[in-house]
């Protein structure tokens, strides 16, 4: 008998070859952006009161005859914006003995301290890039149909297959009923992500869902409410789903000005065609104090990239491309360069006036250590755990200076 593999199995060692290669998306494109535009206001404080100009001297340039009355004076008119703070959180965990066994680079590729906090500072950014895409419910994605029973397709409401749910593992979310943006028809459900067409992707999941609809939407768990503000609820023409009155306290109906330049298509995706892509950016000009030389950049999913180089190849046009900070090149339009953020919604472009836009915070990303320690022992156990936080959220002050298109075939 010979010593075959098999037979040697047990005394045979596994070499793992470091280092680690990297699976996911680990990109926060858009707040690096507005951060690169020195988009961020350090200050103290549960709310940012932001003081907006919105009314001009009714009165000014009223012509009379020889002799008539003259106009009853006008007063310039103003508003305050109010943004509340948000507060953001990740949470570690790693046992003694972990911690023991990873202590050298003998003992294993990572540290595990090392390991867990670097990770978890990426994850937190990557999802607080998330947010800032978002209009503040934090929908990782919608229900396509009443479905109470396990088994079903999810979309982004948009009839694709873009959602925010992890392809690997499960994660614990609430369903929210679309119809008031409070009632949880499903709470703390687990779900399994499954396979995906173009324009579904499949879930499995354990818990009670009960009276679901069409565009009901999962969140994680216990955060309705709590998310930062993002740019689908910042560029748009009416009020954020969760705030009826109004974008920091503006209720579109009684303030005119407080919209965003928005081109839809009534719900029906149209091709993309340059005509179209200039209309935001002469709407900006036409409606608010800013012109087309402040648009920073546009904002779109890759998808939409691919569309808008197919479109001016087919027009026989050469596409250009800009050399932005880091190295990192970007197509352009119009002389502005259009930024790809994985995050970002499928079918639409954003324009976006950086001046416009402000990340108010009253602590940047940081790890909890008031005692003394950032590491805690967990009671009771041989472990320790660390909070990484941020008190932030995104903040409008200018909303009618940027613009939004979308309703776009991708």
């Amino acid at each position: 008998m010979s010593l075959d593999l098999a037979a040697a199995s047990d005394v045979l060692k596994v070499r793992y070859i470091g280092p680690i290669r990297e699976q996911i998306n680990q990109k926060t494109v858009l707040l690096s952006r507005l951060e690169k535009e020195d988009g961020f206001v350090d200050t103290s404080g549960k709310t940012f009161t932001v003081p907006i100009h919105t009314g001009r001297n009714i009165s000014a340039g009223s012509s009379r005859t020889d002799g008539g009355t003259l106009p009853t004076a006008g007063v310039q008119q103003y508003k305050t914006a109010v943004i509340p703070n948000a507060y953001v959180y990740t949470t570690i965990k790693v046992t003694g003995p972990t911690i023991r066994a990873t202590r050298d680079s003998a003992g294993a590729f990572v540290r595990a301290i090392d390991s867990e906090t670097r990770g978890a500072t990426k994850d937190m950014k990557r999802e607080v890039n998330r947010m800032f895409n978002g209009d503040g419910t934090g929908a990782l994605a919608y229900w396509t149909s009443a479905d109470n029973t396990s088994g079903t397709d999810v979309d982004d409401k948009q009839g694709t297959n873009f959602v925010h749910l992890p392809k690997a593992g499960t994660i614990t979310c609430d369903l929210i009923d679309a119809s008031d943006h409070s009632t949880k028809v499903g709470d703390s459900i687990v779900i399994t992500r499954g396979a995906s067409t173009t324009t579904t992707t499949a879930v499995t999941w354990a818990g009670t869902v009960t009276g679901s609809a069409d565009e009901d939407y999962l969140v994680k768990e216990d955060t309705l409410g709590n998310e930062i503000m993002g740019l689908r609820g910042i560029v748009s023409a009416s009020n954020p789903p969760l705030l009826s009155g109004g974008l920091h306290g503006l209720a579109v109906a009684s303030n005119a000005y407080w919209t965003a330049q928005s081109f839809g298509n009534s719900g029906t995706k149209r091709d993309l065609d340059l005509d179209i892509m200039q209309a935001p950016l002469d709407a900006i000009a036409m409606e608010s104090d800013f012109d087309e030389s402040d648009v920073s950049f546009l904002l779109a999913n890759y998808a939409i990239r691919a569309k808008y180089v197919s479109l001016l190849q087919a027009d026989k046009r050469f596409v250009n491309t800009m050399t932005l900070d880091g190295g990192f090149t970007a197509v352009e339009f119009n002389g502005k360069p259009m930024i790809l953020d994985s995050q970002a919604d499928r079918g639409r472009i954003y324009y976006i006036v950086g001046e416009s836009l402000r990340i108010f915070r009253t602590s940047d990303f940081d790890w909890m250590d008031q005692d003394g320690a950032v590491l805690a022992r967990v009671a009771n156990e041989d472990a320790y755990s660390a909070t990484l936080f941020a008190y932030m959220n995104l903040g409008c002050l200018f909303r009618n200076a940027n613009a939004v298109l979308f309703d776009l075939n991708d």
